[in-house]
């Protein structure tokens, strides 16, 4: 009976995964008859159905590199898991740290911890308000232009750095950012493109300082940072060497509406195509948009009718699938 059961699991598996596909199948087929615009609407919808992971119903979207947030009177996690936390005022950056249960979140004026269920306080030791927050075993927040981490096991704060993290002209209100890859941190400061950008490691060491980008959207993968530079009818899409700053330009854009990068793939969207970078240095292109509304690192959140949180992975794999059967879609170098 069990092995019966075992194989009744399999056959649904296999079933499900067929009838995901189908349209993308079904896409394949067309293209390859030319009928290319009857293919590219399969493959629009396809590509979605076979990512989704779960259908969301929420308003205020937060998103940290691992998960998805909503803040209505409380902050609840809606993706990986469904959780509520007992943090009361508007949120301004918010992180959550999947492999030790950990969520931070700053309102501006403290910071609020909840690690595996314990909620404490870290208050901010400037007179200046809290930016941005991270954790990774200790919690790094940014306190006007002052990087600060917070040790949980002593309680202890420090100055993690004496750089100033300014944004590139005087505003006096601007957004900020932090990011942690591997032992590296990622901060950004700026508003409405206009953004400078650091890569420092956990102990304050600067290895790319003050770098000027048009939005704060990043990626880092394998030791090479991802940004986009620029302006207005000239978007430089570039990769730049953490290590030996070598920067290369990956493409030009004249035409850019939306960025999303995660740790399987970037899209770029121009308003009427879709760009699509994978890291082993290769590009496609769609002739079709999905309104994407945020990302993690393993996933997006696509509003087409209903909110869909997808998996970039299969997303990416799909298109590469795409490409390989029917020689669509690649851009040449």
């Amino acid at each position: 009976m069990n092995r019966f059961l075992y194989l009744l699991m399999c056959m649904l598996l296999i079933t499900v995964s067929c009838s995901r596909e189908k349209e993308i199948n079904e896409g394949i087929r067309l293209y390859n008859e030319g009928l290319t615009q009857s293919a590219f609407v399969k493959f629009r919808e396809g590509l979605l159905h076979y990512s989704t992971i779960k259908t969301i119903n929420a308003q205020n979207l937060y998103f940290s590199p691992c998960a998805i947030f909503s803040s209505e009177n409380i902050l609840s996690m809606l993706y990986p898991e469904q959780y509520s936390y007992n943090f009361p005022r508007e949120v301004v950056s918010v992180w959550y740290d999947r492999e030790e249960d950990t969520c931070a979140v700053t309102d501006g004026i403290v910071v609020y911890l909840s690690i595996q269920d314990k909620e404490s306080i870290i208050n901010n030791p400037s007179q200046e308000p809290i930016k941005a927050v991270a954790y990774a075993t200790h919690t790094y927040f940014l306190s006007g232009k002052e990087l600060f981490v917070y040790n949980p096991q002593n309680e202890q704060i420090k100055k993690v750095s004496s750089v100033e993290f300014s944004p590139p002209e005087a505003f006096k209100y601007y957004n900020a950012y932090i990011d942690i890859v591997d032992d590296k941190l990622i901060v950004i400061a700026g508003i409405a493109g206009a953004y400078n950008l650091w890569v420092i490691t956990k102990n304050g060491e600067v290895l790319i300082s003050s770098l000027r980008v048009a939005t704060w959207k990043h990626a880092v993968y394998d030791g090479t940072l991802f940004i986009i530079k620029g302006s207005a009818g000239n978007w430089d899409f570039k990769s730049i060497n953490i290590k030996t700053g070598q920067e290369k330009i990956i493409k030009n854009f004249s035409s850019l509406t939306d960025i999303h990068m995660t740790d399987h793939g970037i899209v770029i969207s121009t308003g009427e195509k879709m760009y699509i970078y994978l890291y082993n240095d290769t590009m496609y292109v769609l002739p079709f948009v999905y309104s994407i509304k945020g990302e993690t690192r393993d996933g997006m959140v696509v509003d087409n009718g209903s909110l869909l949180i997808i998996s970039s992975e299969k997303f990416f794999s799909k298109i590469q699938r795409i490409a390989k059967d029917t020689g669509c879609c690649t851009v040449k170098n």
